[in-house]
């Protein structure tokens, strides 16, 4: 499904409805196909159709205000589970087919044997298919009629653009923290935790694409691409399981035959446990070599540039939430001075580089503050301009910004921010690439600048564009060329 951006103005109760509705509505389209269909795809697009309404429901369930019940989600996720069996069968007979050419002849029999468990669990499992889908069947106009009559909720933002930006933002802590416990191949649990995540998180962006300034596009595809390399290592994990399993019950079979008084195989040789190691190798090289593309391309910071994406979303949907509620943000007042005072100089200074990337309608900057607390690294979007101005900030890792800076040649500053023990409220900025010193307001703070300040404020200039950090990183620095103003301080211009 594809979101209408209107409903991102809309209460968050109406849009979580609507994509619920439109996502049943697909699910339920799948599992018709399925019933009258055979192929393959009937049965994917049947299973990535009823996850995706799982992870719709779970991310949209406090919007949903009780429209759900408990034994709905409960059959949905027995309807799910039914048809998890076919699908690794299948997955599993595909691997084995590719690594047929990788067996050596003696272990033929081997590989016979655990093909044909294979196909039998395939054909059982397919009943079960049916059944599931015929279950879902029933489910979904119930489900859709519940949907389409709940009430409104409460204690939630706005609008659904903001609470999807909560919700995205929930999100990404989840994958973000999944991801960071995979530190090796042998890592099962950890791997399949994270590519859950990681789908709840693509599926939760999926309605944005082509949504105008918050298209998810990119981040939906970059997802795609760690979501598939994840699958194979989960699909390495299951094969594993499942080569062991039959290694065993093929040890218990020979057992009994020797226990009637046969040897265990036409010739007395070894049996089938050779062959069955000759697979676990194979499946354990794999997924070795999975996990080195994991490591190489996500792990451990890597996957930050497919994040910043997706922050980028969450910047454009608090923006565009600012802007439907006609928010009169007051603009924060700036005093410029001729001098810093040693009283606004306190003892935990924040140097601060802060960079502009090429754009006009959103502006972006990264940026990089060292104190005695260590050094962080950020990144900023902001929308609109004068009282409508919105912005958003997210922490990125040093490897991301080091990745964006080259990009704000010609559009930096850096300064020195002080915050003064005795006056809570303000702060002050000391530029150390130009001659020149502000003072701000912190938001809330309508206070007249304390007396101590008086001295060295030539004026205010609040409503001066110039003055912006944003336009004082377009400018060249002129405290080089002695480009003093009249009052001792570097005139920014308008």
């Amino acid at each position: 499904m594809t979101l209408d951006p209107d409903q991102l103005d809309r209460p968050p109760a109406e849009g979580a409805r609507v994509v619920a509705l439109a996502l049943c509505a697909d699910a339920a389209d799948a599992a018709e196909r399925l019933s009258r269909e055979t192929d393959d795809e009937a049965l994917h697009d049947f299973r990535v159709a009823v996850r995706r309404l799982r992870s719709a429901l779970r991310a949209w369930k406090p919007a949903l205000d009780g429209s759900i019940r408990g034994k709905d989600e409960r059959r949905l996720r027995r309807v799910a589970r039914a048809t998890g069996p076919s699908r690794d069968a299948e997955v599993l007979l595909s691997w084995l087919a590719e690594a047929r050419a990788e067996v050596a002849p003696a272990h033929a029999e081997a590989l016979a044997f655990f093909t044909g468990r294979l196909e039998g669990r395939r054909r059982h499992a397919g009943e079960s298919v049916a059944a599931a889908a015929a279950r879902f069947a029933k489910l979904a106009p119930r489900l859709a009629r519940r949907l389409a009559s709940g009430g409104g909720a409460k204690g939630l933002p706005d609008t659904f653009g903001a609470a999807f930006a909560a919700a995205l933002r929930a999100q990404v802590r989840a994958f973000r923290d999944a991801l960071g416990k995979v530190t090796s191949a042998e890592d099962v649990a950890s791997a399949h935790r994270a590519r859950i995540e990681a789908k709840r998180l693509r599926y939760l962006l999926e309605p944005l694409r082509g949504t105008p300034r918050a298209d998810s596009e990119g981040a939906v595809k970059a997802l795609k691409d760690l979501q598939d390399l994840l699958g194979e290592l989960h699909d390495a994990h299951v094969a594993a399981a499942e080569i062991a399993f039959a290694r065993v019950e093929s040890a218990a079979e020979r057992a009994r035959w020797r226990r009637r008084g046969g040897d265990g195989g036409q010739d007395g040789g070894p049996g089938l446990r050779p062959g069955l190691l000759a697979l676990e190798r194979l499946v354990a090289r794999r997924a070795e070599a999975l996990f080195g593309r994991l490591e190489r391309e996500f792990l451990p910071d890597r996957a930050t540039p497919l994040l910043d994406q997706v922050w980028v979303v969450v910047a454009a949907l608090e923006a565009r939430a600012g802007i439907a509620r006609g928010e009169e943000a007051e603009p924060q007042r700036r005093f410029l001075l001729s001098e810093l005072p040693e009283a606004a100089r306190g003892e935990d200074a924040e140097e601060i580089r802060q960079g502009w990337l090429p754009g006009d309608k959103v502006r972006e900057s990264v940026g990089a503050a060292r104190s005695a607390l260590g050094e962080r690294f950020f990144r900023l979007v902001a929308r609109g301009a004068g009282s409508r101005r919105v912005e958003s900030e997210e922490e990125i890792s040093g490897e991301a910004f080091e990745a964006f800076w080259p990009l704000t040649e010609g559009r930096r500053i850096r300064k020195r921010r002080h915050l003064a023990p005795s006056d809570p409220g303000w702060r002050f900025d000391e530029y150390l690439d130009r001659h020149l010193f502000v003072a701000v307001a912190e938001p809330g703070n309508d206070a007249e600048p304390p007396g101590w300040l008086e001295p060295a404020v030539v004026r205010e200039v609040t409503a001066e564009r110039g003055y912006l950090d944003e336009a004082l990183a377009r400018r060249p620095a002129r405290a080089a060329r002695g480009g003093k103003g009249a009052d001792g301080a570097v005139e920014a211009g308008s």
